[in-house]
């Protein structure tokens, strides 16, 4: 019985592990192992995210206190790398925005009315704080 209990200790760590790089990578953290290139889709890592936050609703209680808190340690990590990516985006957003329309009077509509298409629905929302060095305020 012993030998099985260790054998899903293993199998949970892996598991957890798997949707930690997953999400990582989605986030453009770290290469994709198979095309060798950073690639980024946030909705995926968000994805990966809340995976893991499915696993520890439905495990809460079941799990030995090693593993109760490497789950707890991926999922913070993660969150913060999140939150670090989200704001990088809006932050490049922000600025390439702001590049864009600097001294354009008359072509600044023309332009706009291209980006809008690209769906900022809530790009005026999604400003940085000033320097981004303080903790999140939502961790989900």
């Amino acid at each position: 019985m012993v030998e099985n209990a260790e054998k899903m200790d293993a199998l949970f760590v892996n598991l957890v592990l798997l949707f930690k790089n997953a999400a990582l990578q989605q986030m453009g953290k770290i290469m994709n192992p198979i095309t060798g290139k950073i690639e980024k889709s946030m909705e995926q890592a968000s994805f990966s995210v809340d995976m893991l936050e499915m696993l520890k609703g439905k495990t809460r209680g079941n799990l030995s206190e090693d593993l109760d808190r490497l789950l707890d340690s991926t999922l913070l990590e993660l969150r913060m790398n999140y939150v670090e990516e989200t704001e990088a985006d809006a932050k490049r957003t922000a600025d390439d925005k702001t590049a864009d329309g600097e001294g354009d009077t008359g072509e600044e509509s023309e332009k706009t009315g291209k980006e809008d298409t690209g769906g900022e629905a809530g790009a005026e929302n999604a400003a940085p704080p000033p320097e981004g060095d303080g903790p999140p305020e939502n961790k989900g």
